[in-house]
């Protein structure tokens, strides 16, 4: 079967009721949402699957509840004989990328997501982030200079047609007004991957170097670098700077090769991004059973194009 690139979402993605097919529909996923409650003490089930909505996306939450899914649904697709020829995730997602290349245990990975959310939660001050939807008139540099102007960071360079910037509120109602209507600010708590995660960065870099990151049996995308790599000390030197750095996902998919592209869990946003990036390059969502036999089925025809499986509902995957 075709290996693929696994691409895993951010925190902003989760919604009520997220995995619970994926459990009910294959075993290896609700195993992963065993061990996970198991890790952090706490009923994962119910918080992803009957919480309230203001509950889950709380940041301590959402992190783990994101991961979690998003390794069920992998896990699941491993099972149907997916393997991985590369792996990235946007944000928090950069630990489930490191779970499907081997660097870290699932256990280890959703502890960390916890302690990480829980970190981000607490930084201190009144932040906001704005999504900015490129176009001629408003190109990424005019972007960048308002943003210099205003004292706010780059969170996250998404792709050719949008970037995300981050910093304290004022400073970001500034931005926005100087960007105009292309600005859309976003539901967050706090100003994620900017100069406003410094107080709790240092405590971060000591959970990051207390655990063991192994060589890599796939690349991984460095999101704070742009660049795939298989170095164990710069996947710990990437993973560190990752509250602070912004995400720089557009350069990470650019050198992310032909491999087909499944989107884990609930990422139907991440994968839209990436074919509106790059549409020769193929992207799946794996989010549900159906999805997931949809791309087993896929993968199939890939391998031998004579297969014909009723389980594929959308179509070549090219």
């Amino acid at each position: 079967m075709t290996a693929v690139c696994a691409l895993f979402p951010g925190q902003g993605s989760q919604s009520v009721g997220m995995g619970r097919d994926l459990c009910a529909s294959f075993p290896e996923a609700a195993a992963v949402f065993d061990e996970a409650g198991e890790v952090l003490g706490l009923d994962v089930r119910e918080l992803c699957w009957r919480s309230d909505r203001a509950v889950l996306a709380a940041t301590e939450n959402a992190q783990p509840a994101l991961l979690t899914c998003a390794v069920a649904a992998w896990r699941a697709l491993a099972a149907g004989g997916v393997t991985a020829a590369a792996a990235a995730g946007h944000s928090v997602g950069a630990l489930g990328a490191l779970v499907v290349a081997g660097c870290l245990g699932f256990g280890d990975a959703v502890a960390l997501s916890r302690l990480r959310g829980g970190l981000m939660a607490a930084a201190p001050g009144d932040g906001a982030m704005a999504a900015v939807l490129l176009s001629p008139a408003m190109p990424r540099e005019r972007v960048a200079r308002i943003a210099e102007d205003c004292g706010v960071d780059l969170a996250a360079d998404n792709s050719a047609r949008q970037v995300v910037y981050s910093g304290e509120r004022e400073r970001m109602d500034r931005f926005r007004s100087g960007v105009g209507a292309r600005a859309k600010a976003l539901d967050v708590s706090h100003a994620f991957h900017s100069r406003m995660m410094k107080p709790v960065e240092k405590d971060w870099r000591a959970a990051v170097d207390r655990v063991g990151i192994r060589p890599p049996r796939v690349p991984v995308g460095l999101i704070s670098r742009g660049v795939f790599g298989t170095d164990p000390t710069a996947i710990r030197a990437d993973l560190a700077a990752s509250l602070c750095a912004p995400v720089r996902w557009r350069e990470v998919m650019a050198g992310a090769g032909t491999h087909p592209r499944v989107a884990l869990g609930p990422a139907r946003s991440l994968a839209g991004m990436e074919r509106g990036a790059d549409a020769a390059v193929p992207v799946r969502a794996a989010d549900t059973s159906a999805a997931v036999r949809s791309v087993l089925a896929a993968l199939r025809r890939q391998a031998d194009p004579h297969v014909i499986d009723r389980a594929d509902r959308q179509g070549s995957w090219a």
